[in-house]
């Protein structure tokens, strides 16, 4: 049973009778074609009103936030789009009691860019108008007129993220944007300058930073799937799936590949290179991570490789000395041997080089990866959930529909 401030907008219209699931069903084929924000397509397409769309997005927000319960949502929501009256009225006359909670800071798109001098002040009344009547967002419209560049979208679109988390104020992401603008600087080295931030920025585009990598989708698209997201206050996956420029099974694989780089299991371009094997080539993740594993390993990694299948008890000495006459093969080559004389199966193949590569980036001593490549051989898991079991790695996976 989905919690009550889990349930998406779409969701939330057809329990208060505004939206049937075939309109929602089509509104959401027509934005992935024209790449539009599924609410929009929704208006225009005159499925629900702007006011009845505007009020379920803050219903939304009050049930995200706890303010209201989810009975309670549906009722305002439903006598908001039938008897045509505000949404603080609804509430009035429902008697639907509204938690009071410290209001989320927020700022727009515009503001920083206009504030921070990367437009000016015609400029982005006409891009907001563009902006209004194309449906299109503002970063995308900024972006096509070449006014901004894609790093300084970027960098407003992050210090978004971090004034909504509570990280900077308003006026502090304004005067490192400005500073980053005037010195030719990147926004984490400009808030670190001035003092108003000094953990490395890990904003919530880890994904689509991935997936530009990887050569899957283009940075423009992304950033103007993240300025979806900060605008509907959903997850940045969930607006890329929307604008169709990721299928949900290609996401849940990037999601996990995130989780591994966040957990220092992978770097960024470890997981890019992983990905781009999957998309490309059709491989598995496993796969993936064992031709990672084996395209970069030295004579060393392949020495070591056979050590721990040794230590570990998958192959006697002898067996090992046999297969590895020729110190001068690769882990390739070596790995067929292995299969070959049935000495290791695929399974235990993979789970071996991906415990090699921890090993050779130092996540791992080759004790501990002793004890999960066996824990993989006895409970038939990869290495990585082995990890997890073992408590070695946090679970820190982000769910689809979690917030951005």
């Amino acid at each position: 049973m989905n919690r009550p401030n889990a349930v998406k907008l779409g969701d939330l219209l057809i329990r208060a009778g505004i939206l049937t699931p075939q309109q929602l069903l089509e509104s959401i084929e027509l934005g992935k074609q024209t790449g539009m924000p599924i609410g929009r397509m929704l208006v225009m397409s005159g499925s629900v009103s702007e006011s009845a769309l505007h009020a379920a997005v803050q219903v939304q927000s009050m049930l995200r936030e706890s303010q209201l319960d989810l009975d309670g949502a549906i009722t305002v929501l439903s006598m908001v789009a039938r008897q045509q009256v505000s949404l603080q009225e609804a509430l009035e006359r429902t008697g639907c009691a509204v938690v009071p909670t410290n209001k989320v800071a927020t700022v727009k798109l515009g503001e920083l860019l206009f504030e921070a001098g990367f437009i000016g002040r015609d400029e982005l009344e006409k891009y907001l108008t563009d902006s209004g009547e194309s449906g299109l967002p503002l970063g995308r419209i900024v972006l096509l007129y070449g006014t901004a560049s894609k790093e300084a979208l970027s960098a407003c679109l992050t210090a978004q993220v971090l004034v909504r988390d509570g990280k900077v104020s308003r006026e502090q992401a304004i005067k490192a944007l400005t500073m980053m603008r005037r010195r030719r600087m990147d926004l984490e080295s400009s808030l670190r300058e001035l003092g108003f931030y000094r953990k490395p920025i890990r904003p919530h585009t880890l994904i689509g930073e991935l997936l530009i990598k990887a050569g899957i989708v283009e940075e423009s698209n992304v950033l103007s799937a993240l300025e979806t997201a900060l605008e509907e206050a959903v997850p940045v996956g969930q607006a890329l799936i929307q604008k169709g420029l990721v299928s949900r099974a290609d996401l849940e694989i990037a999601l996990e590949l995130q989780e591994m780089v966040i957990n220092a299991t992978l770097t960024e371009d470890n997981a890019a290179f992983v990905l781009q094997s999957i998309s490309q080539k059709g491989f598995s993740p496993t796969m993936a991570l064992t031709e990672l594993a084996i395209s970069t390993a030295t004579p060393e990694d392949t020495k070591a490789f056979l050590q721990l299948l040794t230590a570990a008890g998958v192959i006697a000495k002898d067996a090992r000395d046999a297969v590895y006459a020729n110190p001068a093969i690769g882990m390739a080559e070596l790995g067929q041997r292995l299969l070959q004389a049935e000495l290791v199966d695929e399974f235990t193949l993979h789970n071996t080089c991906r415990c090699q590569f921890l090993m050779r980036t130092g996540f791992l001593a080759l004790e501990q990866a002793i004890v999960v490549l066996n824990h993989c051989r006895s409970r038939r898991i990869s290495a990585d959930t082995a990890l997890k079991e073992l408590n070695w790695i946090a679970r820190t996976r982000m769910e689809l529909d979690s917030i951005v």
